[in-house]
């Protein structure tokens, strides 16, 4: 994902917003899961584009 793509997700608000941590998460286990949460955003918002190869 590129920048300008996180960016687009994000539409102007923290990582934090759109994927608030757990209480007593540590920070690298909310990175992991935050990472891995904004990547099903990026792929699933194409998932309508039949002109996309699947």
């Amino acid at each position: 994902m590129a920048r300008t793509e996180l960016m687009t997700i994000l539409d102007g608000r923290a990582v934090t917003d759109l994927v608030p941590p757990h209480a007593g998460e540590a920070t690298r286990d909310y990175a992991i899961r935050a990472t891995g949460e904004l990547m099903v955003l990026y792929l699933s918002r194409d998932a309508d584009d039949a002109g996309r190869p699947v």
